[in-house]
């Protein structure tokens, strides 16, 4: 009978709204202090790359689990993260899973005024991130389906090498992969800008530029109104 560990589920982390920390509270002391390190600050970017366990990021920051327990202790604290899930290791062990306890965490100057005017703009422009890009999965999916998927044979993957004879004069193996290689290499460029082209990603840059300028007016005219 196989053993039931290592057990690792799925994570979802179930991040709260945006925070926003007026640099006056009692609060952004604590966010301050959670981030005066430059090791706290990596584990908490790793930690909204993929929710881990201390042990997990302590590696990927490469420090030691004790001082990765002391930083998430810190952050914890402050309020940056939280305990999403437990995983139990090879030996059974309990490992606390950590996630972001908000989507976003912004710190503000200025009065309470400008504080809540901030706020809805963040909580606008991040709900419609969220629009847009679902907008622009929709939009791929019914103008290019499937266009963004690798595709065998393409510059880079496997191909079938020429075997004419050497004396032949013909082009040898080792020429054909050389050709291969001098393709992929200098096709970098046309792919970027195919990807570019490609009408979800155009629609979803797009539709990031319009959607920052209609937050950035709206948050004007709502503070000249205020």
């Amino acid at each position: 009978m196989g053993s039931l560990f290592p057990f690792r589920t799925d994570v979802e982390a179930d991040a709260g709204n945006p925070r926003l920390v007026g640099i006056d509270e009692d609060a952004a002391d604590e966010v301050f202090d959670a981030l005066g390190s430059r090791t706290a600050r990596r584990i908490l970017t790793a930690i909204y790359d993929d929710p881990r366990p201390a042990s997990d990021l302590a590696d990927d920051v490469d420090t030691s689990l004790q001082n990765a327990r002391y930083h998430l202790d810190n952050l914890s604290d402050a309020g940056l993260v939280t305990v999403a899930d437990t995983w139990y290791s090879e030996r059974g062990t309990e490992m606390k899973v950590y996630a972001p306890a908000n989507d976003a965490v912004v710190v503000f100057a200025g009065d309470n005024d400008q504080k809540t005017g901030a706020f809805d703009a963040l909580k606008r422009f991040l709900g419609g991130v969220v629009a847009v890009g679902i907008a622009a999965l929709v939009v791929q999916a019914l103008l290019a389906p499937g266009s963004l998927l690798p595709t065998f044979g393409s510059a880079g993957s496997e191909t079938s090498p020429a075997t004419t004879p050497s004396d032949g004069g013909g082009f040898s193996t080792m020429d054909v992969q050389r050709s291969t290689t001098t393709t992929t290499t200098t096709d970098g460029g046309h792919g970027l800008l195919a990807l570019l082209a490609e009408p979800g990603v155009a629609f979803f840059l797009g539709g990031l530029c319009v959607l920052l300028v209609v937050t950035t007016l709206w948050y004007v005219r709502t503070r000249r109104r205020g």
